[in-house]
């Protein structure tokens, strides 16, 4: 299972961890899922960890090493303009289509609208437990 987590999945498990830091371990630990991200993501989730919550530049390369780490990245060979309201969203459109992705996981309200997206899954992470409940648990 290919999965592409939006950036707020890892911010969530930056600031708060619980469910969003137990989902990057299953999807980088587990042999049933492959973790994808492209570089746009990673850019953004610097600047929102540098600009927006202060991180120490050595605990953002710290986070994002792991991530680069234990994910493939993607090239985005598409680009995609869904997404109106927020058009900074596409870029997780764009990684899961250019990544051949079966899901996508994240909490924005509107990725979740859309549902799928090219046969795509879009859920939102506390759906996990009851879709792989092997892995995730309530």
């Amino acid at each position: 299972m290919r999965i592409v987590l939006d950036t707020n999945i890892y911010i969530a498990a930056a600031l708060q961890g619980e469910l969003s830091e137990n989902i990057i371990q299953i999807t980088t630990t587990q042999k049933a899922f492959t973790l994808l991200v492209s570089k746009e993501i990673l850019t953004e989730l610097q600047e929102k960890l540098l600009n927006k919550f202060k991180w120490l530049k050595k605990d953002i390369d710290r986070f994002l090493f792991n991530i680069i780490q234990n994910a493939d990245i993607i090239e985005v060979v598409e680009t995609v303009e869904l997404v109106k309201r927020d058009p900074k969203d596409n870029k997780i459109l764009e990684c899961a289509l250019s990544g051949k992705a079966d899901l996508i996981v994240t909490a924005d309200q509107d990725l979740i609208k859309i549902k799928t997206f090219k046969g795509i899954g879009i859920v939102h992470p506390k759906t996990l437990s009851w879709i792989f409940p092997k892995y995730f648990k309530n």
